[in-house]
């Protein structure tokens, strides 16, 4: 006589392949927690045979099943035939809060599939939340752990699923890195010293500088810029009476200027802000930084042409959109933040961000919406499409020339190449997805290689 199934499964029901990334994330998390997962990421987890039979999974193996809620599972056939199943299981046997509702995204409340609208969702927009209130739950209604499901059970899983030899290639490969060398920057820097020609009130924090200078003292500042390039800044009772000169690595140092690296730092940050707002428009981060991006129209399009490294002539789009509930628009803008590093060389660090608005100019003010809206705007941006965009950039800022110029005087100033620093790795790497294609590709070549023969 056949025993029955042991019901002991937390099934994880998503939408293959735009949920895949949460998917697995949660599958990994319970099973770390001991729970028993089931979901079509994670085939032999904990040794568990995997049933192919979704229904009877569902049916005879699950003991809560966990709904992945999000735009794409809300109208996919597939997983809305998994969702249905469990809503007759849970009628059928009687079960009390079979079906667990994970909401991932901003899908409204009125869209929601009608069969679990009733049902109170726990918010997965912030997936370390999420987790703890789902594992709040499991542990209440009293879930049995199962002792194969344990973090030695998905350390091995991974280790199986992603050998860290995987896709490496023998052969050496260049890598491009988010650094922007500094070159040309003057080898000489001056210590202005503030004198008074007649009695009068100072505020060195009420000053506005033509170019980047930082207060050393409370009447001298230390620029690139000569004395000249600041005759009109002080006004008639005040005058530049004296300026040293100091070289670049003495400053860099800390031996003529104390906190020499914290001011060069904030020198070449000014200038590079000063140089940015010229071109693009201006957003402050949440982290104060200030990020310059594109707004609507500022380029043909809203898509940039430049040279990759190789001297391809491509292109990409810098402004977008994408549609949601109810016809409304959300259009996204690309930007850049560049924080210099003054050692071991000097160079700067230039992000990719992604910032909104609802008319193409006027970006949202909330951080919170923002950040939501980036998570599920760039789920699927891989690498070559924050490289490209970066590179678009950085070929905007040139122009015509194959250098940045940034001021930092009216006869000083530095330059950055527009493609950034390079690397060799000794070795290449593909991912699985591109072995598969290269085996796939390679395959489909002997095939017609053959025929080609035959013919």
């Amino acid at each position: 006589m056949n025993q029955p199934a042991v019901r002991n499964m937390v099934f994880v029901s998503h939408a293959n392949p735009e949920d895949n990334e949460l998917a697995l994330w949660l599958s990994l998390q319970l099973a770390n927690a001991g729970y028993a997962v089931w979901c079509d990421l994670t085939k032999l987890l904990g040794g568990e045979k995997f049933w192919e039979d979704i229904q009877e999974a569902i049916q005879n193996r699950t003991v809560k099943f966990v709904f992945m809620l999000s735009r794409t599972s809300n109208q996919k056939r597939g997983t809305l035939d998994e969702l249905d199943c469990a809503i007759g299981t849970e009628k059928r046997l009687h079960f009390r809060d079979f079906i667990i509702t994970a909401k991932t995204d901003d899908l409204p409340f009125d869209e929601v599939y009608i069969s679990i609208r009733r049902l109170n969702h726990i918010d997965f927009t912030a997936w370390p939340r999420g987790l703890a209130t789902l594992l709040e739950k499991l542990e209440k209604d009293e879930v049995i752990r199962t002792t194969n499901f344990n973090p030695d059970a998905v350390c091995s899983w991974w280790r199986d699923q992603y050998s860290p030899d995987a896709g490496i290639i023998d052969r050496p490969e260049e890598v491009l890195s988010n650094w922007f060398k500094v070159e040309d920057l003057p080898t000489m820097l001056y210590e202005h010293k503030i004198t008074a020609l007649a009695p009068g009130p100072f505020d060195s924090d009420e000053v506005e500088f033509p170019f980047p200078a930082v207060w050393v003292s409370e009447l001298s500042f230390v620029t690139f810029a000569k004395a000249h390039d600041f005759s009109a800044t002080f006004g008639a009772h005040l005058t530049i009476g004296e300026s040293k000169e100091h070289s670049y690595d003495d400053v860099l140092a800390g031996r003529a200027v104390t906190d020499g690296v914290k001011h060069l730092s904030q020198l070449l940050r000014t200038a590079w802000e000063n140089a940015l707002k010229t071109r693009l428009s201006a957003y402050e981060m949440a982290n104060k930084q200030c990020c310059f991006y594109f707004p609507g129209d500022l380029v043909k399009d809203d898509f940039v042409e430049f040279f990759t490294p190789d001297g391809q002539k491509t292109w990409r789009g810098v402004v977008g959109f994408k549609t949601l509930a109810k016809g409304r628009v959300r259009h996204w803008h690309y930007g850049i933040t560049g924080k210099p590093i003054m050692r071991p060389e000097t160079l700067f660090v230039v992000k990719g961000h992604i910032l909104f608005s609802d008319d193409r100019k006027t970006l949202w003010d909330s951080k919170d919406a923002t950040a939501k809206a980036r998570r599920n705007q760039c789920r699927n941006w891989w690498n070559d499409d924050w490289r490209d965009r970066l590179l678009a950039t950085m070929s905007f800022l040139a122009g015509d020339e194959e250098r940045i110029r940034i001021a930092l005087g009216s006869e000083e100033s530095f330059t950055l190449q527009r493609f950034p620093i390079l690397f060799e790795s000794p070795v290449s790497y593909m991912s699985p997805k591109e072995l598969e294609k290269a085996e796939v590709d390679d395959y489909i070549f002997e095939e017609e290689d053959d025929e080609a023969l035959e013919e």
